[in-house]
């Protein structure tokens, strides 16, 4: 056994180099039919069931689909306003739009009300409005249990007023709750949900007369289980505009601008919260922001945007970079004690369930359960000095498989 184990160790040393250099490259997303999507800048993009939805942008853009299943945009219509820096959120087939601008550089009007698209029926309603206290745009919006959850922003457009204000708001009552603010204030940026962590990632602090200066390198998590922040490991690249998608313990960060780079960036970054760690992905095709994003089918697809800073070139294309398939991540299951023995009425027999939930898709939510029951009878428990040798070689063999397997999947090898 310690001969596998020294043979996995140089396995592992052997193919960390390879792992970095096997990544898969991004390819142009072309549809079925010839269809395009619509050039813009200061856009969004979710994922509804199995499309992807792209929405908002500088002048009135209509709203477009793109499934796999038919490879074609479909355009859904028009918004009722001009509605851009938003982030959208979906709530079953519904598209929640709040904290958005509307209108013009540099002094951008804040939307107050919160805009619902219906993407069975492809028509929209206003559901409410933010608290007049907490007017702003360019914030950042996540869902967690039914509730949208609402950060940062500013509240003067371009010409300075970024906040660090956490809010939660809840569609069913209409109400609104204010919650501690983030260590950090920052617009321009897009926030995820990992497991019960809120993730906040690039974006700056927008003021005239260079509003892509002032890029906020700070990363922030919120624990929903603790309620605290923290602050974490800092980007590695400062841009505002930037895309950002969870996809298993990652968030993962596209493109953006930046003061000191004329042309919009083409760099990716993943940041595993598990690990703390940054590490560098494949660059996009085209350097882009102000992008919508989502990752459907294990893919991370980034549509349209800017290709300089500032508006001008704004794109009409789309890329996607496949994914490995998330990593479960063992550490997580709990071990019982070898000696443990069931006690009182379960000592003749104990069923034992656990459940590990998944997300497959990247939206932060848990998409398929793995159940594994056990029962075991004491009449025919064999005592630990007959069986001890036997189950700790095979323990020690399961855990070296799932480290094994945990590299191979996190890598792209599987």
């Amino acid at each position: 056994m310690l001969a596998a184990v020294l043979s996995a160790q140089v396995w592992l040393s052997a193919n960390a180099d390879e792992s970095e250099t096997a990544q898969a490259s991004w390819q142009p997303l072309h549809s079925s039919d010839g269809s395009t999507l619509s050039a813009r800048h200061e856009a969004a993009g979710v994922v509804v069931g199995d499309s992807i939805y792209l929405i908002g942008g500088r002048g009135n853009r209509p709203v477009e689909r793109y499934s796999p299943g038919s490879g074609q945009w479909e355009n859904l219509g028009l918004a009722p306003l001009e509605l851009h820096h938003v982030q959208p959120v979906a709530l079953g087939t519904d598209i929640y739009l709040l904290g958005a601008f509307s209108c013009c550089y540099p002094l951008e009007q804040i939307v107050a009300e919160i805009h619902v698209f219906d993407t069975i029926s492809a028509t929209w309603r206003v559901a409410g409005s933010l608290p007049a206290e907490r007017l702003r745009g360019s914030a950042a919006a996540v869902v967690r249990q039914g509730r949208i959850y609402l950060l940062g922003g500013n509240t003067r457009g371009h010409s300075g007023g970024a906040v660090a204000w956490f809010d939660e708001y809840d569609p069913l009552s209409g109400s609104w709750r204010e919650l501690p603010d983030a260590p950090h204030a920052r617009d321009h940026f897009s926030a995820v949900m990992v497991g019960n962590k809120l993730v906040a990632a690039a974006g700056r602090q927008s003021t005239m007369p260079n509003p892509a200066d002032n890029a906020v390198q700070a990363v922030d998590v919120y624990d929903f289980e603790s309620g605290l922040w923290s602050s974490v490991t800092t980007i590695p690249t400062l841009r505002g505009g930037a895309v950002a998608v969870a996809h298993g313990s990652d968030v993962i960060i596209a493109g953006g601008e930046i003061n000191t780079s004329d042309v919009a960036l083409n760099v990716v970054e993943a940041y595993d919260l598990d690990a703390d760690q940054w590490r560098t992905l494949s660059p996009m095709l085209s350097g882009r922001h102000g992008s919508g994003g989502g990752v459907l089918d294990n893919r991370l697809i980034m549509l349209s945007g800017a290709t300089r800073i500032g508006g001008s070139h704004e794109a009409d294309d789309a890329e996607s970079l496949q994914l490995p398939e998330p990593a479960v991540d063992a550490d997580s299951q709990p071990v019982a004690p070898a000696d443990a023995e069931p006690s009182g009425e379960d000592a003749e027999d104990t069923d034992t369930d656990t459940d590990t939930d998944t997300d497959t898709d990247g939206d932060s939510d848990s998409d398929s359960d793995s159940d594994s029951d056990s029962d075991s009878d004491s009449g025919q428990v064999q005592s630990s000095a007959s069986r001890g040798g036997a189950g700790g070689v095979l323990l020690l063999a399961v855990l070296l498989l799932a480290v094994i397997t945990r590299f191979s999947r996190k890598r792209g090898f599987m």
